[in-house]
């Protein structure tokens, strides 16, 4: 770490302790050394600090002020050599031995000259410890209390770090700006680091505040291309086709125009591009940002703090890949919810290695994470590129794996390998067991987009309406980059139509539910064609996809009414547990919690189980895995097949006037 730049009462210290060390020292025969044992007096140890410090060697003269302190506790210049000690080790990266020298500094001497200083240090310290609630609300009470500019804009630098680094993105936006505006230099270029680093992880919802409240100030435009990308990462053509205008108009002179224009050119089907700003911010002090010894990715998260005990999770997630580090941080939160709410049941520690989104690297840390005989689980990856080959490895290591990935070619690789995603084969299911079962329809509709997840959609669909006892009576598929569904639903409704499209009529069409797996914007312009062809009263089946707004302003919301929608995680479910666990989020992160967040907390939920229920062994982790059912989990009461697949009966929501509503809270769902 650099060396802070002191303001004048610690340049105080520093300048005495130079002239100390001009001086010349008077050495005894024996060696004082930090850690070779030998002994020296006590006035030859503190000499020996206030040298080192004097020359830059802060880890040095960090141990010798330390070894003087437990021989002589209260010296009679006890501040001064607190304040020189605790500036030592935070500039040598010991942030545990910075955090006891500033709080005896600030416990000892409260009025003194030095502890206003220090207190900014102790809030970065208490970071550099991982101590991250505590440099939060530690920095929020100085900053109620200090009037000096400087030192308040370098408490709200910590604080935002602290608060970006728990994953309470929106919070951390809030500190950022406020130094940003304030503040100038290095300290100003680190917050608008760390602001835009916020926008990058920000809900669509949060930005869309910014962009409101800021307009063409920063960070408005910056929010606007977030917006962007962030729609199209979601399917959303239409909103990030109407942001990039909004963009266009708004601010054309601004440098991320052309970042703007490559988006909004992109072909449906295009990689999308990372965004430009975000990807790699660490605030974290780069003494405590170690690279595992073995060449594998970044240690993001240490044990967790009363929870390190025996076993250790390795959360193996792409935590720097620009497209899904936001996605790697929700499932870093859940997991750090699931086990701090555990308490010591099962002692459980978490320790995240950054895949960097490379199936090389993720192979290479689960390897890694092998060799550890503390670790008994890993939890991740999230990308299929990186998933197969992390997944293979386990299998061949033995040890257990909870993927959170919809890859289909997953399970089946071994006994070791469990998921938890509600994928696109449990959604189609999910929804035609509800049709047919519970709503009683016999005859069912498909219409599906003829690209490879649509066609896989529509079989999973119409094997599980036939397990049932139904049938599928009518097929269609259209091609979805071209946007023409008139011929498909023609030919879905026979071509025989008298165009009354009245709500109180409804063709003949052969099959009494339709079930559509395409994105909202192309349901809203799907099922007005439908009602033009007489189908007006149709039992609509959707899949997550539908879950905008889109649908409930537009024209076609009076044709959706009832509706079925399978999601991971919502709101508006009544069970206690997922009630509780969103409102625990929110607390501990500033934010609702999105599926990975609930897919974290559910994963680090099955590893306490299976350790709380006596495992002590890899082997026998995988056992209980295998034979869990009914767990409590955010998403509901869930488990595993045979096949170690993620087995819960979702939650399903309806569409009432221009409300999402609940239809039916998530539910067991049978082996």
């Amino acid at each position: 770490m650099t060396m802070r730049k002191f303001t004048p009462i610690l340049m105080i210290v520093f300048l005495a302790v130079f002239c100390v060390a001009c001086i010349p020292v008077r050495t005894s025969t024996t060696s004082t050394k930090p850690g070779t044992g030998a002994t020296s007096s006590p006035e030859e140890t503190l000499a020996a600090a206030e040298t080192a410090y004097g020359r830059g060697q802060y880890q040095a003269a960090a141990d010798y002020y330390k070894r003087y302190l437990a021989v002589v506790p209260n010296p009679a210049k006890l501040e001064s050599i607190l304040a020189s000690y605790g500036l030592a080790a935070e500039n040598s990266g010991l942030y545990g031995d910075a955090v006891l020298a500033f709080e005896r500094l600030q416990r000892d001497f409260p009025g003194g000259s030095f502890a206003r200083e220090a207190g900014p240090h102790l809030a970065a310290s208490y970071m550099g410890a991982g101590q991250l609630a505590k440099a939060e609300s530690f920095g929020r009470e100085l900053l109620g209390k200090e009037t000096d500019p400087g030192l308040q804009n370098q408490l709200r630098l910590t604080v935002g770090q602290s608060q970006w680094l728990q994953g309470r993105y929106q919070l951390a936006a809030g500190s950022f700006l406020a130094a940003w505006q304030k503040s100038a230099g290095q300290t100003k270029a680190a917050a608008e680091e760390g602001l835009l680093a916020s926008l990058a992880r920000m809900t669509p919802t949060a930005l869309g505040d910014i962009q409101k409240s800021y307009g063409q100030n920063f960070p408005g435009p910056e929010a606007t291309y977030a917006l962007i990308h962030k729609a199209l990462e979601a399917g959303d053509t239409t909103g990030a086709a109407a942001h990039a205008e909004y963009f266009s108009r708004y601010f054309s002179s601004h440098s991320l125009m052309p970042k703007v224009t490559e988006l909004a050119s992109l072909a449906a089907g295009a990689s999308l591009p990372p965004l430009v700003f975000g990807g790699s911010y660490d605030p974290r002090p780069k003494a405590i940002a170690g690279t595992s010894s073995s060449g594998g990715g970044q240690a993001v998260v240490g044990s967790l703090s009363g929870l390190s005990g025996r076993y250790t999770i390795a959360a193996v997630l792409p935590v720097s890949d620009s497209g899904a580090s936001r996605y790697a941080q929700e499932v870093i939160n859940g997991l750090k919810l699931a086990l701090s709410q555990a308490g010591n049941k099962g002692s459980v520690g978490l320790t995240v290695l950054d895949s960097r989104g490379s199936g090389d690297e993720a192979s290479n840390l689960v390897n890694q994470a092998a060799a550890d005989g503390n670790v008994m689980v890993v939890v991740g990856p999230l990308l299929s590129r990186e998933v197969l080959p992390a997944a293979q490895t386990a299998e061949k290591a033995g040890l257990p794996m909870i993927t959170i990935s919809q890859r289909m070619d997953l399970t089946g690789i071994g006994p070791n390998i469990f998921r938890i995603f509600l994928t696109p084969k449990h959604q189609a299911e999910s929804v035609a067991r509800y049709a047919v079962k519970v709503q009683g329809h016999q005859a069912l509709g498909v219409l599906a987009p003829s690209d490879s997840l649509g066609r896989s959609m529509r079989t999973y669909f119409e094997n599980e309406v036939r397990r049932q006892g139904g049938a599928v009576t009518v097929a269609d598929t259209y091609d979805p980059k071209s946007g023409d569904w008139g011929k498909a639903v023609e030919r879905l409704t026979g071509g025989k139509v008298a165009r009354k499209v009245s709500a109180s009529y409804q063709a003949n069409t052969g099959f009494t539910a339709l079930y559509m797996p395409d994105a909202a914007a192309s349901i809203a312009q799907i099922v007005p064609l439908m009602a033009f062809h007489d189908v007006t009263k149709m039992q609509y089946l959707g899949s997550p996809l539908w879950l905008n707004s889109e649908l409930l302003t537009g024209g076609s919301a009076r044709y959706i009414q009832g509706a079925v929608i399978p999601v991971a995680l919502s709101e508006l479910s009544q069970r206690p547990e997922t009630k509780n666990f969103i409102s625990a989020y929110q607390s501990a992160y500033g934010q609702v919690p999105d599926q990975f967040a609930a897919y974290g907390y559910d994963a680090g939920l099955a590893v306490v189980n299976a350790l709380g229920s006596g495992a002590s062994s890899r082997a026998e982790v995988r056992r209980i895995l295998g034979q869990s059912l009914g767990i409590p989990g955010a998403t509901g009461p869930f488990g595993f097949d045979n096949n170690g697949d993620f087995l819960v009966e979702p939650t399903l929501l309806t569409i009432e006037n221009q409300s999402f509503i609940l239809l039916r809270d998530a539910a067991s769902a049978v082996r």
